[in-house]
């Protein structure tokens, strides 16, 4: 579904990217792992070695950084010749991300999370669209949360040390809308945007979350990051190439 497709897959490292890394080599494309932790990426790209026994381009990039972002484009498009799509994928966090009570964050703190997560994505995106623009054609595709397309469920973090933060709601929110606004400027261009808000991804929550999460949801409740990967790759793919400003939802019936 993706021969000789490059996708520059941002994040590599986090569950979500790693995930999707494996599903591209699966469809017949070739990811170049990108992530701001050097350690992880060196881990994944021996990983992704042993497994598919094929060499992979990483690259440390930080979303915050214009000159990384060029630095790793400029990287990819002189191994590669060109760039067919780019995800984001990554989740940059503050020092005190998921530890403030609601209603407490001080106004660096809440932006400390806006600048690293939201101000990262559109950071990345434009520069990404620039060199789009340069090469006639491309792919965006931003991950973002069913946080930012429905209000929180908070009676299912009751009795837990989980929360589900307002400056969270508000970067996936904008994330969903960047996706709009770019795909509408870019008509004509050949570049496509979209954005897959997920459902929430199993890492070790307590069994009372999940069961009132399951509560919510058609099949399963929490998925697995494996389990959005199917409608990335169509997302990726040709088949979707009318596709463009849309924000799917992969959350298995969670906002119903």
């Amino acid at each position: 579904m993706l021969e000789n497709k490059i996708i520059f897959v941002a994040g590599a490292c986090g569950r979500i990217g790693k995930a999707l890394c494996k599903k591209i080599l699966q469809s017949g494309g070739v990811p170049i792992l990108a992530d701001i932790n050097e350690n992880n990426l060196k881990n994944l790209t021996i990983e992704l070695k042993n497994e598919f026994k094929k060499e992979l381009l990483s690259l440390k990039l930080d979303i915050t950084s214009k000159e990384s972002l060029n630095s790793c484009i400029d990287e990819a498009f002189k191994k590669y010749t060109k760039i067919d799509a780019f995800v984001n994928s990554s989740y940059p966090v503050g020092k005190d991300w998921g530890k403030i009570a609601y209603y407490e964050a001080s106004f660096e703190q809440i932006c400390e999370s806006l600048n690293l997560h939201l101000g990262g994505f559109i950071l990345a995106s434009q520069e990404f669209v620039k060199f789009f623009k340069k090469q006639g054609y491309g792919n965006i595709i931003n991950l973002s949360s069913i946080m930012g397309v429905f209000a929180p469920k908070f009676e299912n973090y009751e009795n837990t040390t989980m929360q589900s933060s307002l400056e969270y709601s508000v970067i996936k929110a904008g994330i969903n809308h960047l996706g709009v606004w770019l795909a509408k400027e870019l008509f004509n261009t050949n570049i496509r945007v979209n954005t897959l808000a997920s459902g929430g991804i199993l890492d070790n929550q307590p069994g009372n979350f999940l069961e009132k999460y399951r509560k919510c949801c058609a099949s399963k409740g929490m998925l697995e990051a494996a389990d959005i990967c199917g409608t990335l790759i169509f997302l990726l793919s040709d088949e979707s190439k009318f596709i463009t400003g849309q924000t799917i939802v992969v959350a298995d019936g969670w906002g119903l």
